[in-house]
């Protein structure tokens, strides 16, 4: 049996897809499992998934419903076999020393339930544009909030704690505050994920979101570390809403990372040419 898996819901994701599994299987370690979890595309992202089915540590599940991403989420959980799970997006791409390093830092030290990285930030292009944390390589320590498709956990974690299908687009936040008093989390300082940001109109995505928070805030009534969730995510929300009306969206985007860089492509980070 594998040691971990690594999980990959997917939905209507044929542009990047394909980047974003070769950059699993390119891993130094080996000994996983990829479990690629379609919710429903109505795309190509099955047919390219099932591209990789000759190699076998590549599950791919698909059952043509639309079911969310928390409800994905909680049943592979449940159905997975190794002892640790990872979360990946279908997006964005891995650094090959990931699961390596990850794994290396949760075995050195036991008490850690849920270990994420530092990132890259890149665009459409591959292209990296910014660090996201200003610390060293060497650090490990408190830095939330997490960036969700960086971290790893037993899987028993995940299990035990699993997502609020309710909480829409703030489920992972949600996950985070709810765990946090009685998890041990840990970020470590080396950026070893490229994490794609791109597009416009980000105030939508918050928009989004309100309907999953209003439902937080009736769960979690007069919670103070709930209602200062929520302020924060409305600020924000309407935040990036002004910024894009005045055509300064951009800059909200840029400063989600401590150090600029200058775009050049993801390849020369992994080569250590930077």
């Amino acid at each position: 049996m594998a040691e971990v898996t690594v999980a990959i819901p997917v939905y209507n994701a044929e542009k990047f897809l394909e980047k974003a599994i070769s950059s699993v299987l390119a891993q130094t370690f080996q000994d996983f499992e990829l479990w690629i979890v379609d919710d429903g595309s109505t795309d190509s992202s099955v047919a390219i998934s099932k591209k990789f089915l000759s190699d076998s540590r590549v599950k791919v599940f698909t059952d043509g419903k639309n079911l969310g991403l928390a409800t994905r989420l909680n049943q592979t959980a449940v159905d997975v076999q190794t002892e640790y799970l990872a979360r990946m997006d279908n997006d964005d791409i891995m650094h090959p020393q990931k699961l390596e390093k990850q794994l290396r830092v949760l075995k050195a030290h036991p008490e850690i339930d849920v270990l994420a990285t530092n990132l890259y930030s890149i665009n459409e292009n591959d292209e990296v544009v910014g660090k996201r944390y200003d610390v060293q390589d060497d650090f490990l320590g408190d830095h939330i909030p997490f960036i969700h498709p960086t971290v790893i956990a037993k899987t028993a974690w995940f299990r035990s704690n699993p997502y609020d299908k309710n909480a829409l687009r703030v489920d992972d936040a949600d996950l985070w505050i709810r765990t946090g008093s009685r998890s041990v989390f840990r970020t470590m300082g080396e950026p070893l994920f490229f994490y794609r940001e791109i597009g416009n109109q980000y105030y939508k995505k918050y928009f989004q979101g309100f309907g999953g928070v209003f439902y937080l805030l009736r769960k979690n009534f007069m919670s103070l570390v709930y209602l200062k969730f929520a302020f924060r995510y409305f600020a924000a929300s309407f935040m990036y809403l002004m910024y894009y009306l005045f055509g300064k969206e951009h800059i909200l985007i840029q400063n989600r990372n401590q150090i600029k860089l200058n775009g050049e492509h993801f390849t020369k980070f992994i080569n250590n040419e930077k």
